[in-house]
């Protein structure tokens, strides 16, 4: 009877210590606390300690911090153009951005026998796939400048076409001779006959597509190899012993097919037509003949490229 009446006792005491405890709030605030200790330890795992991103809490994480949204990609602002590669005594604000996509090449002074030339080579970049303006460009040198001009680009049998600005591309070499010439032109497949109407100095190339043996089949055996001994853009002899008068065919094909507008309409659509080579004639000479130096500025003035001879 007497343990019954302690254990009552006992029970009576603990309700009346757990009662007093949660209304003062102590239970309440401890077992908040116990919760978050549970749950701040929950965030470490095995995989996050092998991880290079362990977590230091929800929103710590080690290693670099998350890409600025507004910053500029390092790419976009990486000089184009080798610091090393900057020439003596200029600075980054003085050089073109066409800087060494054309060069200079053969840099050769006249004499009063002979024509001076200056060439210049096209380096675009490898993915370019458009062309460079260097009509207005300025060749400087230590004994004089002079700009590059502009030039026919297709060469019609009409002889009307129109100058337009030289636009270079990948591969493209300008020819600047201090020579004269009735105007500037690119190189085409058929150029060398227009030797026969104007005076080029230098000559312009005599390397016309040859007589397409298909075209001569049914001629004469003699008219054939008269045809084919006829070299590059050269005009035929139509007097020539070798030229057989009874074959009318061969006298018509002869007299109608050894010139530009002929030479222009069969082959005026082939993809390599037009050369990369233009031919400019300034009509004077700006190189030293010992040595000096000559730079090549664009249009804005900045230096594309420096070449001491």
């Amino acid at each position: 009877m007497g343990g019954k009446i302690w254990f009552i006792a006992m029970v009576i005491i603990a309700l009346g210590l757990g009662l007093y405890l949660y209304s003062s709030g102590a239970f309440v605030n401890g077992l908040k606390s116990f919760n978050s200790l549970i749950s701040a330890s929950s965030t470490f795992s095995f995989f996050d300690l092998n991880s290079s991103t362990v977590a230091h809490g929800p929103s710590a994480p080690i290693g670099p911090p998350p890409p600025d949204q507004h910053a500029i990609a390092p790419s976009s602002v990486a000089p184009t153009i080798n610091p090393a590669d900057i020439p003596a005594g200029y600075t980054l604000a003085q050089i073109s951005p066409y800087f060494h996509e054309v060069l200079f090449g053969t840099v050769s002074a006249g004499t009063i026998y002979y024509y001076g030339t200056i060439t210049l080579n096209t380096y675009l970049n490898a993915n370019a796939t458009g062309t460079i303006d260097v009509t207005g460009w300025h060749i400087k040198s230590t004994d004089g400048d002079e700009y590059i001009p502009k030039a026919v680009n297709l060469y019609d049998p009409t002889g009307l076409a129109p100058a337009s600005d030289i636009n270079v591309k990948n591969g493209d070499t300008v020819y600047l001779y201090s020579s004269s010439a009735p105007f500037n032109l690119r190189l085409n497949e058929c150029i060398g006959y227009a030797a026969h109407v104007a005076n080029f100095i230098p000559a312009l190339p005599q390397s016309c597509p040859y007589v397409d043996r298909s075209q001569i089949r049914s001629f004469s055996s003699a008219c054939q190899n008269y045809l084919l001994s006829i070299n590059g853009c050269q005009t035929p002899n139509m007097f020539s012993s070798q030229v057989p008068n009874s074959d009318s065919a061969c006298m018509n094909y002869l007299e109608n097919n050894f010139n530009y507008r002929s030479c222009f309409g069969a082959h005026n659509t082939d993809a390599n037509f037009l050369s990369n080579q233009i031919w400019v004639w300034t009509g004077s000479n700006i190189i030293d003949p010992y040595n000096g130096t000559i730079l090549l500025l664009d249009k804005n003035g900045l230096l594309v490229d420096e070449s001491t001879y």
